[in-house]
């Protein structure tokens, strides 16, 4: 009888990894709630086993269709804006956009390269950059860069779990996925609470002079 293990690393291994890896990141681009990074970094700790697909593979797909998925973001952005759809106007989602406005204002080659950690951050981040304006000049190499970084970080988490956990690929692909999600749950918990400081900062400052 066929092992479940069997089963994953034969699909993994095959072409439709590829092509499933690139839709899942492309509709990530502008719809927050598909698991692409989790999967980059499955297929990568499935690639360190040995007998799953190409790590080089993974990282220029992941790598390609994560800039196009974003283009795709930015686009909608600039042509829709920031409510046409009802889950845009989720309370969450509609404070995400407007804390990537304060970010993109304030310091946007930072912000690019750091709110793609941050879950619902990608999406966040790209479309408002489109809805406000922002030149694509600037936008394209910052994507391209943000992308590479990002993607890079989770090829190399889930090809470490994997290395480290060879013996048991099933059991790499739960540390991979695990170690990405924990890594955003952090980077959103730090930036969420300087976010928070830095207004408190702000009305300080405000209630100042009326002293």
């Amino acid at each position: 009888m066929v092992s479940l293990t069997e089963i994953i690393l034969a699909v993994a291994g095959s072409p439709w990894a590829y092509v499933a890896l690139a839709a899942l990141l492309l509709i990530d681009g502008f719809f927050p709630f598909v698991p692409g990074e989790t999967f980059v970094g499955a297929l990568s700790a499935l690639a360190a086993t040995g007998s799953g697909p190409s790590v080089a593979y993974v990282l220029g797909v992941a790598i390609m269709a994560t800039v196009i998925g974003d283009a795709i973001a930015f686009v909608l952005g600039r042509r829709m804006g920031l409510s046409r759809w009802a889950w845009m106007r989720r309370p969450r989602i509609a404070r995400a956009f407007a804390w990537a406005a304060r970010g993109l204002r304030q310091r946007p080659a930072a912000f690019f390269l750091t709110a793609k950690f941050v879950p619902v951050g990608r999406v966040a981040v790209t479309m408002t950059a489109g809805a406000t304006g922002f030149p694509v000049a600037r936008y394209i190499p910052l994507s391209i860069a943000a992308s590479s970084f990002y993607t890079v970080y989770h090829v190399a988490v889930g090809y470490a779990a994997g290395s480290w956990l060879s013996a048991h690929p099933l059991l790499a692909i739960v540390v991979s996925i695990g170690s990405v999600l924990l890594v955003g749950f952090s980077i959103d918990t730090v930036m969420t609470a300087l976010s928070r400081r830095r207004r408190r900062r702000m009305l300080m400052a405000g209630e100042g002079p009326r002293d």
